[in-house]
């Protein structure tokens, strides 16, 4: 799978992150059909899906927080919200995207199996401040899943299956720096230092 770092996006919001990359693989998707928001939150999912890339046809959005829920339902970009902890959701239907941004670390990895029964075909987007409890790389990459360690601000970002590193752009520093991360891979690799942080992994489902 190939990660696209989407400048356009920041031109429209100035922001250096994870964002740049969700939005590239996402816009890369064309129409996300109906998409599952797992942890909302105040509606981030919503902007860049609806008012950026305008490939959602239908939006739902779940948070625990009725605080949160209260503030995203403001946008007016959600088609449904809904006050639900994600472990005791059962949706009437099926999506065909899942978004999970910053949410499910805080929750046992058994989780994701669940909420990826949510999905009937389409992809799977999360981002992961660290792993889930009881969780590693080896499983998300076992699930399907392309797994990358996010780096310098998200200006450099390595996938952690075979180790291919992207830039964000085609500076010298950012060469350099992956001249180096390239000369230490197979310290990399063996230390598993890469998996201990934020990382960004993504799937393509196809039933």
């Amino acid at each position: 799978m190939k990660l696209d770092y989407d400048k356009d996006y920041t031109k429209t919001f100035h922001s250096l992150g994870i964002e740049p990359w969700i939005s590239g693989f996402l816009k890369s998707k064309g129409s996300l059909g109906k998409v599952l928001d797992v942890g909302c939150s105040f509606g981030f999912s919503a902007l860049l899906l609806k008012s950026y890339l305008s490939n959602a046809k239908y939006l739902v959005g779940v948070d625990i927080s009725p605080e949160k829920i209260s503030k995203a339902r403001r946008l007016n970009l959600y088609d449904e919200l809904y006050v639900a902890d994600i472990q005791d959701l059962n949706p009437e239907s099926k999506f065909d995207t899942l978004i999970a941004l910053e949410v499910l670390h805080a929750l046992p990895a058994s989780i994701l199996a669940y909420i990826e029964n949510f999905v009937k075909k389409g992809v799977h987007n999360l981002s992961l401040a660290s792993l889930p409890e009881g969780g590693s790389v080896r499983d998300l990459i076992d699930r399907g899943y392309v797994v990358y360690r996010y780096l310098l601000r998200g200006l450099v970002m390595v996938d952690l299956k075979h180790y291919n590193i992207y830039l964000a752009g085609q500076s010298r520093f950012l060469k350099a720096i992956k001249i180096l991360l390239t000369i230490l891979k197979p310290i990399l690799k063996v230390t598993k230092v890469l998996e201990r942080g934020y990382l960004l992994a993504f799937k393509q489902v196809r039933r």
